[in-house]
Formats: structure tokens, sequence, C-alpha cells
């Protein structure tokens, strides 16, 4: 079988990744898509806009066969850790051979020389790093400029432009995560990339027909009616169907802000040495935390007074969205997803399915209550992912769908 990989986040998915999925079947005419996808919180530190059911049902509807949910403990992670274990996950399939991604520019000889060297990681190019970070500059500031410099003083002759601007952008850094897992982890995977389409990562405008997933949150966050035709020409007709079913319910959208209250009180309740327990918070960090979360009165007060060069905005909300799920930093660490939660299949995704049965050891999870069979440490993996759902009920306009268990309720998706 000719089975392609993508890791997504899908939040919502747009018209650029339907362009990215369209590609995949045209150019390369696969067998199947599986597609991991974040659940219900997602790598910048946030709830997604819509849970994570919503967003596999979009999936599906774009194209995708089979939707594996990855867990919570992995998609609110760094981009390294992110990629590593959606890497692995995929992997673990068995059946997956290509990896599919959205990058905005590629070029394949420097793309493969920086995947190695950060695979290898050499001690001089550590030691740059560390040095960099000693600057207190954050650390993607300081691994590119390490970078630039190792390679510009072994005069390798690449394209230094080309590395630089790869280095700063967001689908660019994150690709290269990947081919440094698929090194790593010595994963026999095809690259294909795709160029993406349309506004960059962080636009936060809408623009034309190719608006960017953080654009078109910002719309949903500003309920402006002026912006709902834009926003519709933005999306596939069957997301914007999606989302607006998901809005006459009441289960969205849902935004950081509205978790403020819950992580004021985590934080002013937390002792300040069970904070050391939580992945990135190091070097006094624990301190500004508690010291923020008493003198502030919201959730944007908390970060503005938290963050510094060395803790941008986006590793404060990964810390933040850790303390509020009680994500451990010996879970996040182990970078190594136990298990196959399934969200969604196509019928040809429920044949790829039953060929992961067949070649792959993790265990497969289509009913939650089937998560009681699972070994000690998948089932407390497991068990995270049932409490980000029930906390992230708690954001539902809708205060009859706040109950918890709800995974044990939702079926399945399938086409």
């Amino acid at each position: 079988m000719n089975i392609v990989g993508v890791i997504a986040e899908y939040n919502p998915l747009h018209n650029g990744h339907l362009y990215h999925l369209n590609q995949i079947k045209s150019q390369l005419k696969p067998d199947g898509v599986v597609c991991v996808m974040s659940g219900n919180f997602v790598q910048r530190g946030e709830p997604a806009i819509f849970d994570k059911w919503a967003r596999a049902e979009m999936a599906l509807n774009a194209g995708a066969d089979l939707v594996i949910e990855l867990p919570v403990c992995f998609s609110t992670a760094t981009a390294e850790i992110f990629a590593e274990s959606a890497v692995r996950l995929l992997y673990q399939t068995r059946v997956v051979n290509i990896l599919s991604f959205g990058i905005e520019q590629y070029h394949e000889r420097e793309f493969f020389a920086l995947g190695k060297l950060l695979a290898q990681e050499p001690v001089l190019l550590k030691e740059m790093i560390k040095k960099n970070l000693k600057q207190g500059i954050s650390f993607p500031l300081a691994r590119q400029k390490a970078i630039e410099e190792f390679l510009t003083s072994h005069s390798c002759g690449y394209d230094m432009e080309a590395i630089s601007k790869m280095l700063k952008m967001p689908n660019s850094i994150l690709a290269l995560e990947y081919i440094k897992a698929i090194i790593k982890i010595k994963a026999d995977f095809s690259l294909f990339p795709v160029i993406r389409k349309g506004g960059g990562y962080n636009e936060q405008n809408l623009t034309g027909f190719y608006s960017s997933a953080s654009a078109i949150r910002k719309a949903f966050r500003d309920n402006k009616p002026q912006q709902w035709d834009t926003l519709a020409k933005n999306m596939p007709d069957f997301c914007f169907r999606t989302i607006r079913k998901e809005i006459d319910s009441g289960r969205g959208p849902v935004f950081l802000k509205d978790f403020e209250t819950m992580i004021l009180y985590v934080l002013r309740r937390m002792p300040k040495q069970d904070l050391s327990a939580f992945f990135d918070i190091s070097e006094g960090l624990e301190n500004r935390l508690i010291a923020a979360a008493k003198n502030s009165e919201n959730i944007e007060q908390l970060i503005l007074q938290t963050k510094t060069r060395r803790y941008p905005e986006t590793k404060i909300n990964r810390i933040l969205i850790h303390i509020l799920l009680n994500i451990k930093k010996d879970i996040v660490s182990t970078r190594n997803p136990l298990y196959f939660r399934i969200l969604g299949f196509t019928s040809k995704g429920s044949y790829i399915l039953k060929q992961i049965k067949t070649r792959s050891s993790n265990p497969i999870i289509t009913r939650a209550s089937e998560y009681k069979d699972l070994e000690y440490y998948a089932r407390q993996m497991f068990e995270i992912d049932l409490l980000s759902s029930d906390i992230y009920a708690l954001a539902f306009k809708n205060q009859s769908l706040r109950k918890g268990g709800s995974d044990f309720t939702r079926r399945v998706i399938s086409f």
C-alpha cells in the first residue's frame, strides 16, 4: 500500500489545508491518507477553537481517510516534542510510508542538511546554542544564530539566505523537526512537501481566499457579522457548515480566555515547589508565575507579567495549559504515544485500520471505555486525554454540554 501520513491541527481546517490534501491526492494518488491530529488543545498552548470531533469531521470531508488523535501531553508540547511524537505515531502504524507537510519554501539540499545537523547535534553546535541562550534570547533565535554561525564557519557551501529563511518560518521550522525525528527514529518515510498558499502563519487579517488559521481564529474571536462572508470564502463549504452547527449547538468557538479563571485559581492555590514538576519551568519562572497570578486580573495580564525574551508568549501559554491539565514533564519527556485513539475513518480508512491492527503492536482505541485495558503508563496518558475533554467542555456556551465524560458518549465518526 501507498499510504501518506499528515500531521495537523486543522484549527480550523481552511482552504490552504484543502489545497494540501488535494495536492496529495492528485500528485501521489495514494491508497489512503492517515492524519495524526491534535485533540482539544494545540501546540500554541491554546484550546482548539472547535473540538476534536468537529475537526475530525472536517478532515474526513477534506480527504483524510483515518484520523488519529495525538495525545494531549504531546499536542501541547514544544515543536520538537510535538513533531517527534507525531512522527512516532505515524511510524508505529507500520503502514504509512510517505510524510507530507506544508512549507513556506523548499530547498531540498539545505533542508536535508539542516535536518541531519539537528538530528546529530554536534557538541560545538550545542555549545553555541548555550552561549546564545545566556544572552537571554529565545531558544529558536539562539538555535538559528548558532546554526548560521556553525555552517558559515565550516564553509559548507549552502545557500545561507535560504537556510536563514527556513529557520525563521513557522511551518519550515516544524518541517525541520519532522525530518529530524525521521532521522532519529530511522523511519523509512519518503517526503512530499507542499508549498503553502496564502497568508503567513501568523497573519492576523483575513486576505482573499487563503487566509491563515490565525486570521480565521481572530475573526471568530472578534465576532463581527460583516466578516462572515469573508470567513466563508476562506473555508470549504463543508467546514463552514460544521462550524455553524457547532456554534448553533453552543459548542464553540473556544478560546484561552474561557479558561482564565480556572488557570488563575490553580496557580493561586498551588504551592510554588509543585510547579517544578511541569515542563519548561526553571530558572525562577515558578516565582514569576506565582507572583503574576496574584497580581493579575485576567489571562492577558498574567502572560504579560510572566513572559520574557527567554520565555515568549507561546511558551508561557503551553506551560499554563500543562498546569491547567496537570500534565507533568515526566510524561511529556517520553515523546512516545502508546496507543492509537481513533476519531474517525472512511470506508478506505476502515481497511487501513485493519492493516494497522495486524502490523502494529500499539493498542487501538475506538471506544473510550477500552482504555481500561491499557498498560499502566498508556492508561495514565489516556486519562489526561479524558481530563482535557472534560475541562474543554467547561468552556461551552451551552451549559447542558458541560458535563464530564463526553469521550465515553461520542462515537467514532465514520463516512
